[in-house]
Formats: C-alpha cells, structure tokens, sequence
C-alpha cells in the first residue's frame, strides 16, 4: 500500500513540476496571414499588371488562335459534307472538329490554372520576404507557433500575439490600420 502511495505521490509531483515547468518557459501563439500581408506590399500590384498583361497577351492570343481553328475546322467540315466527299475524308474532319471542340470546353480551366501558375511564379518572390519577415518577427518575439487567425479560438487576446505589426515593420508596409489589435478586429493590423 505504501508503494502505491509512494508511487502515486511521485507522478502527482511529476505533473505539478510538468506544469509548472511548461508555465515558466511557455509556448507563444502568433497570428499572421501571408497572404493579406503579400497584398498590402508595393509589389503585389507589379505582379497584378503583369497578370493581367499575361491573360491579355499571352493567353488571350491563345483563344483567338483555338477559335479560328475550330471555326475552320467547322467550315471545311461543312463544306466537304455539301461536296459530299467520301466517308474517310468526312471522319477525318469530324474527329479534328471533335479534338478542338474538347479543347474549346476545356479552355477556362486551362486559362485558370496557367493564370494561377502565373500567379505564383510573380509573387513567390514577394511571399518568400513575408515568410522571411514573418520567420525573423517570431524569433524576434520568442513565437513558437504561427496560425492564421481563423484557426484559433480563445478567451484571453493576451495569451495570443499579434504577428501583422512586427512583421509589417520589418518590410516597412503600413497597416491600413495599426490601431487596433484585437484579434476580433476585421483589419490585417488585427490579424484578420
């Protein structure tokens, strides 16, 4: 019996030095949303013109070349069906009307997908000196776990940091509004 005690004395005081060892060294929560911090540098507008020049450009090009094809391959379909050519050459045009006609239906969500390869290729640059900045502020802040705001659920705003500002000050972006710091706040200066 006196084991028992014993032992069950020894996990209690294990727990209780746990806990308080855990109180003493504590774990810090930041808050933080790359992307609204991404949105609020300089650069991010460079990489909206750039996008939108690619979609003009490059792949605007790209749907007017498919329509004209598939408009002549519609036409020559036609035509060779009134000149009632032979069943091959009528097979032929069919399956080449069919191949452009996918590639027609296909076409948004190719256009989306280059356009978001795009996106990325543009703005990594900017998101790795958000990371960068986001990396350095939580050093600098003894941070050990960085979520997004929507992540979390909490009672107390104090047991959470707010990481938008020390980050916003390492890149030298203003907050739209660096009053505010609560978490339930609807400004990146308030982490949402």
């Amino acid at each position: 019996m006196r084991k028992v005690i014993f032992s069950l004395l020894v996990i209690i005081a294990g727990f209780v030095a746990g806990k308080a060892s855990a109180q003493t060294t504590g774990t810090k929560i930041g808050y933080f949303d790359s992307e609204q911090m991404a949105n609020l540098m300089p650069e991010m507008k460079t990489v909206q013109t750039k996008i939108q020049a690619f979609q003009r450009d490059s792949l605007g090009t790209q749907k007017d070349q498919l329509d004209t094809l598939f408009n002549n391959a519609q036409n020559t379909y036609k035509n060779d069906s009134l000149a009632k050519k032979s069943a091959s050459i009528l097979g032929y045009d069919r399956q080449k009307l069919q191949e452009l006609y996918s590639q027609e239906i296909q076409w948004s969500q190719y256009q989306q997908q280059a356009t978001q390869n795009k996106y990325y290729e543009l703005a990594g640059p900017t998101f790795q000196k958000v990371h960068d900045a986001l990396e350095k502020a939580a050093k600098e802040n003894h941070v050990t776990t960085v979520v997004k705001i929507d992540a979390l659920e909490w009672i107390d705003d104090k047991q959470v940091i707010n990481m938008f500002i020390p980050v916003a000050k390492i890149l030298g972006v203003t907050l739209p509004n660096q009053n505010t710091t609560s978490p339930n706040a609807s400004t990146p200066a308030a982490g949402k």
